[in-house]
């Protein structure tokens, strides 16, 4: 059985790699004779890793890339913060997991993603809410999807709805503010 890169592409696969080209046309990270030479190459190509050298210099991730980050990390234990009576945060150049559990019971909980560097195209937050707030403070280009986050008591403000750039992650929030606050903040407007 083949493996990893070896696997057979498929249109759809050839057609990610396409895309991630003519974006980087339009961003200004090709020449268009770039393109078109590496677009040949993209329509001839027989595996996975005839299409990953394509694009490896370019800020994306190509969906077999995501789904076998997804799969080796998905039996990893979440990073469970809790902040009891007092605050706690998470700041500089820490490790993220790809699921982080907060529980904002009577203090704050801060998770500072500035220092960050990270492959993950999502990561999972969940919020067990109490009267304490979460605060996440993002880098540009990050995104934050609260549609799944409840706020009966609390209150939900989120800066950060746009779609994430290329090569960024985007957080994915769900569970209870109870009465707290969730919020998100840019790196320019963090107290």
């Amino acid at each position: 059985m083949a493996e990893g890169g070896e696997l057979r592409a498929g249109d759809a696969d050839r057609e990610a790699v396409a895309e991630i080209l003519r974006t980087a046309l339009g961003e200004g990270r090709l020449e268009l004779t770039e393109v078109d030479e590496r677009l040949a190459q993209t329509y001839a190509a027989r595996t996975y890793a005839d299409l990953e050298p394509l694009v490896a210099d370019l800020p994306a991730t190509l969906p077999w890339q995501q789904q076998r980050h997804l799969a080796s990390r998905s039996d990893e234990k979440p990073l469970v913060i809790t902040a009891g009576w007092s605050s706690e945060k998470r700041t500089g150049a820490w490790r993220v997991p790809a699921r982080i559990v907060a529980e904002a019971a009577m203090s704050d909980v801060k998770l500072d993603f500035r220092e960050v560097s990270t492959s993950l195209p999502r990561i999972d937050l969940e919020i067990k809410g109490g009267m304490g707030s979460v605060v996440l403070v993002l880098p540009e280009g990050w995104s934050v999807d609260t549609d799944d986050l409840r706020s009966a008591w609390g209150t939900v403000k989120n800066r950060h709805q746009a779609q994430a750039a290329p090569g960024r992650p985007t957080i994915h929030v769900t569970g209870s503010t109870g009465m707290g606050t969730f919020k998100t903040r840019g790196a320019l407007f963090y107290e």
